[in-house]
């Protein structure tokens, strides 16, 4: 909300002879009050934080807003009708308004825009048709493909680890990870374009959808370049005739599943990436890449189970101890005091996962012990040390990106920090990263990590979050007319935007 209101000096609560009411412009958004002198509008003289503080009915139509961090304001609206709009903008944003995207799990298509948006991961793929209202992927499998040794064949998602298939074939990941990073020229994944083919053809066949009547919203798991781009455009449109394409970072995606276009996105999955935006416009200062995520825990565990007289060595063999990973492991409260307890008494700290869900050899192990590796493997995120690596910590990460933000900003990055990816779903990592972050920020700062329970997949979710609120334009989607008009020129449209 926004309007003209009289206003006294911060913290004073009484006008006198020379502190007088003084009539300015406010404006209330994201949790704060702004003011500004009525001639100038683009930059406030003051604001005063409304989230996590209160409002205060003080009669003849004055209201008090106390932060709840020592500042004090007290304003005064013209009008009775005006008194009660204010009065409610106000005190909906003391309390914490962030509305995730709540996802159906299935949705009718959308009545007018034909889309399917694909996103493609590191460890998975995601597909679906829009819907008419956010919804969960109807596909979703394994970034892995099974190529026979002799007749080529091949054989897409979780099929490609059955042992009477994976026994002649070489195993490809689609998108496979790099150990460089390089922050002007980011390539941390190399997605294998020979295979792609293969994929959207499975794709299309799983949705039972005639590729010739949609646009494609492609999610990528970092800005590709125009040789990648070109590839996909050249499969889609020449194989596939699809009406037009759209490609998008995934971590840009993630933070239209919170409703939001300002916020730091952490966006975690085998690779960590941080991005700081405000009102949809990337701070590119801030922008951090890090080779280093979910894998590192799976390894860390994976040494720690090998001290345990277990064994995992080949590709399947690593997806048992992700899966060890996803049902045991967790980001402790405080970890020297939790390790000094599990060393007195490592009984109480141990879990125990089971196996014999899965179709294993007869010598497999059917279960899974451990004490100290269920909090020790993911601690590297908050002490690389740990890890054998001489890497910034992720909340040192975050806090670099909102000190890139202008300081007139920073404020509201603190309580808008977004967590996208499925390794961010581990139990106690946001309580944990929060904390942490609370250690850096300054004492009257309120910082908030805001963690959707469907975070795994938001990188769909805001998609389809995305196109719901745009028209299907030339803006954010390439014709394939246009692409076959004038070729790697249109990718213009997208980096100008």
């Amino acid at each position: 909300m926004e309007g003209l209101m009289e206003k006294l000096p911060m913290n004073k609560k009484k006008a006198t002879l020379l502190k007088t009411w003084k009539r300015r412009f406010f404006r209330a958004k994201d949790g704060w009050l702004h003011y500004y002198e009525t001639s100038n509008r683009d930059k406030p003289s003051d604001s005063v934080q409304l989230m996590g503080g209160k409002i205060d009915d003080l009669g003849n139509r004055v209201l008090g807003v106390d932060d709840g961090r020592g500042r004090f304001l007290m304003v005064r609206c013209p009008t009775e009708k005006e008194y009660g709009q204010w009065k409610l903008a106000l005190e909906s944003q003391t309390v914490n308004n962030v509305t995730y995207v709540r996802p159906v799990m299935s949705s009718p298509p959308h009545p007018e825009k034909k889309v399917m948006i694909i996103d493609i991961g590191s460890g998975g793929i995601r597909a679906g048709v829009m819907g008419a209202q956010p919804c969960l992927p109807q596909m979703f499998f394994p970034s892995v493909v099974a190529k026979h040794k002799t007749t080529q064949e091949l054989v897409i998602g979780i099929d490609a680890y059955k042992p009477e298939i994976r026994k002649n074939s070489t195993l490809i990941k689609l998108v496979e990870p790099s150990n460089k990073v390089d922050k002007d020229h980011f390539r941390p994944f190399a997605i294998d374009m020979e295979m792609m083919s293969a994929v959207f053809d499975y794709i299309f066949k799983g949705l039972k959808a005639d590729s010739a009547k949609y646009w494609i919203m492609l999610s990528t798991p970092y800005k590709l370049g125009d040789a990648a781009m070109s590839s996909l455009m050249k499969i889609l449109t020449d194989r596939f005739n699809v009406k037009g394409v759209c490609m998008v970072m995934q971590s840009l995606l993630a933070l239209y599943s919170y409703n939001a276009t300002s916020g730091i996105i952490v966006d975690i999955g085998e690779r960590m990436e941080i991005l700081p935006i405000f009102d949809g416009v990337l701070i590119e200062g801030g922008v951090s890449r890090q080779s280093y995520g979910g894998q590192k825990i799976a390894d860390s565990l994976n040494s720690s189970l090998v001290e345990h007289k277990y064994n995992f060595v080949t590709p399947v063999d690593k997806l048992l101890v992700r899966y060890v990973m996803e049902q045991s492991c967790y980001a402790c409260e405080n970890y020297k005091d939790m390790k000094s307890k599990c060393d007195k008494d490592s009984d109480s700290y141990k879990s125990t996962v089971y196996l014999n869900n899965f179709d294993l050899p007869e010598d497999a192990h059917m279960s899974v012990t451990h004490d100290i590796s269920c909090f020790k493997s993911a601690e590297g995120f908050f002490n690389t040390d740990l890890w054998g690596m001489d890497y910034p910590c992720v909340h040192k990460l975050i806090y670099q990106a909102i000190q890139s933000c202008p300081m007139d900003n920073r404020k509201h990055m603190y309580r808008a920090i977004y967590l996208s990816g499925g390794v961010t779903m581990l139990p106690g990592f946001s309580e944990r990263l929060q904390a942490e972050l609370k250690k850096l920020a300054p004492p009257s700062v309120l910082v908030e990590v805001h963690a959707s329970p469907q975070r795994y997949y938001s990188a769909f979710i805001g998609a389809g979050t995305l196109l719901s609120n745009l028209a299907i334009s030339e803006q954010i989607f390439i014709s394939s007319e246009d692409w076959k008009k004038d070729g790697v020129a249109t990718f213009r449209r997208w980096k100008a935007s």
